[in-house]
């Protein structure tokens, strides 16, 4: 066997894959193409927010750049992504690629000098991602404009690049930072589909990163985009600001299951099992049916699980907050969808429900490792319910979703909790009965069960029964409640309250 020695910082070159020319490997196929483009004009040297760090709008693009780069590299998506940077020219930094390592030292070796050639390099962009589609027809394509204002020197009009932006389905998201407007890029925007910010501190921008819908279009409801032949001057992308303004956040999509009619457990089993009989059963359907066989007999206590009647690969589940937490007074609701490659691939879980969480984000995207390191094929949906519950009674803000909530966690822990109850009551309030109502409708069974499994106070079967001195059984959660309110009333620092005699 011949060996040959190697060179470790070629290697290294190698496997971050820099080229200088506009070729480029993956090994996978993307599902995005992100070209972003960078302002270093001389303008870029001021001040950028109003407030007394000082900071350069060049020294804010190259945060936001690293909150994307570490954000974008964090979710793993099935991106490429290219850097270009303008300011009297236009230059190619980096082209696509799917490790980001490199570009953060590109970004911040930038100085800030010339004019600002903002529609030239929007048309460059526009060329390099154009070949991408060529290579990769189902990719989306996407420019990512951080500028502090309005072009100056370009060759290119606006709206003939608008024009071809929209014949190729290229979409253009732009942040401008700075005192400054720029409607002209927030026509062009518009007009392709996508969003136009303009944080108004560096706390907002850095929040702005977090959006999974600023980092990925996979999850965005796309603006309808405007008529090509509407765009006949640079006054029409003027005009559409008034009817439109700045964004603040992406609109989600959520998956058409949600509208599904769902069923309770017994009835799901019930049916794939009856069709289990009669037609070909992949191992992926075996599966599912343990899992919601499993479920099914030994419930989990706080959570309710219910299938869609016409998709058995999709449930919505009821999740009871964990008591002694902000959460203990709500119900959420989330879902869970089994992919193609089941029980291989973990299946996504996300709340709908918004929730208060550090390691929460904004579209329900739940941080555990059960998702993602330590995933394997044996891990049962009961392990995935425990590890979801769990993170709303321990929260881990040294590894968050949302760096502003975990800051908040660790530096004002009572607010931080004031404010996910205050969510809670808001948008998580309904009991958890008028939700299986709501959900199941007629179909809510009526089931015999058994005196002695009925707790006292709740009029419910017990899920986690305890035994008082006496002898009597209570349902857990129910006669905490219950003792916490009448220690309540006999504290004479509270307000009085009447007692039942016996």
């Amino acid at each position: 066997m011949k060996f040959k020695t190697l060179n470790v910082d070629e290697l290294a070159n190698v496997m971050r894959d820099i080229r200088s020319d506009l070729t480029f490997m993956t090994t996978r196929t993307p599902k995005e193409a992100i070209l972003v483009l960078v302002d270093s004009s001389s303008s870029m040297n001021e001040t950028c927010y109003d407030s007394d760090d000082n900071m350069t709008r060049l020294d804010a693009v190259k945060q936001l750049f690293d909150n994307f780069a570490t954000r974008s590299m964090a979710y793993n998506f099935h991106h490429v992504i290219g850097l270009v940077k303008f300011d009297s020219s236009v230059k190619t930094l980096h082209t696509f690629t799917e490790t980001l390592e490199t570009f953060k030292e590109h970004v911040h070796s930038l100085e800030a000098n010339g004019c600002t050639v903002l529609y030239d390099a929007l048309k460059r962009g526009m060329s390099q991602l154009k070949q991408v589609g060529e290579q990769f027809p189902d990719c989306r394509l996407r420019i990512i404009c951080l500028t502090d204002g309005k072009d100056d020197g370009s060759m290119t009009e606006p709206d003939a690049v608008t024009t071809k932006l929209m014949s190729l389905n290229i979409v253009v998201d732009a942040i401008v930072v700075g005192k400054v407007d720029n409607n002209v890029l927030h026509g062009i925007s518009n007009a392709t589909g996508g969003c136009c910010f303009k944080p108004e501190t560096s706390k907002a921008g850095l929040k702005l990163f977090e959006m999974e819908t600023v980092l990925s279009l996979e999850m965005r409801k796309l603006k309808k985009k405007l008529d090509p032949s509407y765009i006949r001057s640079e006054s029409i992308l003027v005009a559409l600001f008034a009817n439109r303004g700045y964004d603040e956040k992406p609109e989600v999509v959520l998956p058409s299951g949600l509208n599904d009619k769902v069923t309770g457990t017994e009835n799901a089993l019930k049916k794939k099992i009856q069709e289990s009989k009669s037609g070909r059963f992949l191992e992926k359907d075996k599966r599912l049916l343990e899992e919601l066989k499993s479920l099914h007999c030994d419930p989990h206590p706080f959570c309710t699980v219910l299938p869609s009647e016409s998709d058995f690969t999709f449930w919505k589940i009821l999740m009871q907050g964990p008591p002694d937490t902000p959460y203990e007074d709500g119900v959420f609701e989330l879902y869970c969808q089994f992919g193609a490659d089941y029980p291989v691939k973990p299946p996504l879980v996300r709340f709908v429900t918004p929730v208060y969480h550090c390691n929460i984000n904004s579209v329900g995207r739940i941080c555990h490792n059960i998702f993602d390191r330590s995933y394997n094929a044996h891990i049962t949906m009961r392990e995935i319910l425990d590890a979801v519950y769990g993170v709303l009674i321990v929260p881990e803000p040294q590894d968050p979703l949302d760096s502003i909530l975990a800051e908040e966690y660790l530096t004002s822990r009572n607010k931080y909790e004031e404010e996910a109850k205050k969510n809670t009551e808001e948008v998580a309030g309904q009991s958890l009965d008028d939700m299986e109502k709501e959900l199941l409708g007629e179909e809510l069974p009526e089931k015999f069960i058994p005196s002695h499994l009925i707790c006292p106070l709740t009029n419910k079967m017990f899920v986690d029964p305890v035994k008082n001195q006496e002898g009597t059984v209570y349902e857990r959660k129910a006669i905490e409640k219950h003792l916490k309110s009448v220690l309540m009333c006999l504290d004479p620092k509270k307000s009085s309250c009447s007692l039942g005699r016996n």
